[in-house]
Parts: structure tokens; C-alpha cells; sequence
């Protein structure tokens, strides 16, 4: 007998694959302009990359990583789109 598990009453089922955030004021950094953070779940070796941080720096890190964007111009986006971003990732990890 086959059987489809569901999510229990009051939880989140599924999450998006993807997800694009525009960000609210772009960043310069080394010659280039980012416009948007384009995010999708973490490898375990992506993982690993921040396993151990904490705080700010665990989300710089994540956020880089997951969207192959340097770090410093990570530091440079609003504290607004990393929250967002960072939200996002970290559902993958709970």
C-alpha cells in the first residue's frame, strides 16, 4: 500500500525550489552590479562552507555561497533582502 505523507495541520508543506530576490538598492562591488539574488537549496558541501558561524556572518556567508555572489558585496545589500534571503535558506536546514 502506498502512502503520501502530508505536512501536520498548521505547516509549511513545501518549499519553493527557487527563489529570485530583487534587491532594493543594487551593490558595486569589483567592476560589477547586482540587481537580484538568485537562491535554491544548499548542497551539503555548500553547507558545510558556514556550518559553525553564527549570526550576521553565518547569513553573509550562506547568502554568498548559495548564490555565488562574493561575500563583500553580500556585506553590501540591505539588511532588509539578507534577512529575506537568509529566511529562505535556512528553512532547507531546520
Amino acid at each position: 500500500m502506498d502512502t503520501v505523507a502530508s505536512a501536520p495541520e498548521g505547516q509549511v508543506a513545501a518549499i519553493p525550489d527557487d527563489m529570485v530576490i530583487t534587491l532594493r538598492k543594487p551593490v558595486e562591488h569589483g567592476g560589477m552590479t547586482y540587481t537580484e539574488l538568485s537562491l535554491k537549496e544548499p548542497t551539503a558541501a555548500q553547507w558545510g562552507e558556514w556550518d559553525g558561524m553564527k549570526g550576521v556572518e553565518a547569513d553573509l556567508m550562506a547568502v554568498s555561497v548559495v548564490s555565488g555572489i562574493p561575500r563583500q558585496a553580500i556585506a553590501k545589500i540591505g539588511a532588509r533582502d539578507l534577512i529575506l534571503a537568509s529566511r529562505y535558506i535556512a528553512r532547507f536546514l531546520d
